[in-house]
């Protein structure tokens, strides 16, 4: 296999629930000899996707053809990643208390509120890099002290400019952490940058929220605002769209969410329809979903732009880093360091952020360091976008 039919080996595994039919033919490929099972592994690591995997070959009776040591090494992370999902789940239900207590009722997102909302068949399959919560406006600073004062405090990130800017112009309060567990918090003043806000934002979320019973009842997002966050995170916040890359992750999350909501009815909610269409029919494509809604047109622009940067990625590492680069380094020129100067002319805020920034000794240091995260992660992600 090659990169590509690998990744969209993968994403049939992820699809097994959905497309039963396709047990013989992935069988039929754990059994080649040929069949490069250390790839396989590298990609659905990176992709973060080993524990569901893990999961779909169990109940599909698949497990029993893959290698021992490959079995052992699924079992290993899906197990070590229910024990922390577990731990998530009590640290949700500690944040839920300490906000209660002081009058704040907390709106779990992304990860945490699909966890939350009983998506996924096990606990064990989503792998969580921290709990994202939406918190009113007005309870944004209140809430953020409340869990300092409980024991969280402010995690260093290098990457993360957060201590330049105006706290309450923040999308989250700066990452927290509690040394008596496992995952990081966000707190969310909003769900999604402003300029999104228009069509997505808290006061939508709130009004549509629904009480998780089952879960002691906490707050999610209604599914079809999930399905809208899922997009607005994968393909504009992280840039998926602009850089051609589809998560098996995120494009799992949205199969089991659509199996609620059908994906097509929530694009009279967003904005930007067209770049949605190609991602919603991109992930189904790479699952082997025939999805319910008209595959766009050879005329459609949007779609055919996402697909060919996608297989293109896919096909040739060569392309991907010229064009990740290419990006990268023409925000960091036009938005950074010729954008916000301009910027800072008619705002205050951009001002002031811009002043604290020449002022810090440390910011120099901590936007090279900006360039060797991205360059590595794109090394080590070459052969998997």
């Amino acid at each position: 296999m090659n990169n590509k039919e690998l990744f969209y080996f993968a994403g049939r595994c992820l699809a097994l629930d959905k497309n039963p039919e396709s047990r013989q033919y992935i069988i039929n490929k754990c059994t080649d000899e040929h069949f490069d099972w250390q790839a396989f592994i590298h990609l659905c690591s990176d992709q973060l996707i080993l524990p569901p995997v893990w999961v779909k070959f169990q109940n599909h009776k698949i497990i029993e053809y893959v290698p021992d040591e490959v079995k052992d090494h699924l079992f290993e992370i899906y197990k070590l990643n229910r024990l922390r999902n577990e731990n998530i789940i009590h640290q949700i239900i500690e944040i839920t208390r300490v906000l209660n207590e002081n009058g704040i009722q907390p709106l779990f997102l992304k990860g945490a509120a699909n966890l939350l909302d009983n998506i996924y068949m096990d606990i064990g399959e989503r792998i969580l890099a921290d709990i994202d919560f939406l918190i009113h406006e007005k309870e944004f600073l209140t809430a953020a002290k409340i869990l300092e004062e409980a024991g969280y405090s402010i995690v260093e990130d290098t990457t993360d400019y957060s201590e330049y800017e105006e706290i309450t112009e923040l999308k989250h309060y700066p990452k927290l952490l509690h040394p008596d567990f496992d995952a990081v918090i966000e707190i969310h003043r909003i769900p999604v940058e402003e300029k999104y806000s228009d069509w997505f934002n808290s006061g939508m979320i709130f009004k549509k929220k629904k009480k998780q019973e089952s879960a002691a009842g906490y707050f999610v997002p209604s599914d079809d605002h999930k399905i809208i966050h899922n997009f607005i995170h994968s393909q504009l916040s992280d840039e998926g769209y602009l850089y051609g890359i589809i998560s098996l992750r995120e494009s799992y999350d949205l199969l089991l969410l659509s199996n609620r909501c059908p994906v097509d009815t929530t694009l009279s909610e967003i904005k930007k329809k067209k770049t949605a269409t190609a991602y919603f029919t991109m992930a189904f494509i790479i699952l082997g979903i025939n999805q319910s809604f008209s595959f766009p047109s050879k005329r459609d622009i949007a779609f055919w732009l996402l697909w060919c940067k996608h297989t293109l990625n896919l096909k040739s590492a060569t392309f991907y880093h010229i064009l990740r680069s290419s990006i990268f380094i023409g925000q960091r020129i036009f938005k950074g360091y010729l954008g916000r100067p301009v910027r800072a002319i008619y705002s205050k805020s951009e001002r002031k952020a811009f002043t604290n920034r020449l002022r810090s000794p440390q910011w120099l240091q901590n936007h090279l360091s900006l360039y060797t995260h991205f360059f590595k992660i794109g090394k080590k992600n070459s052969k998997i976008n």
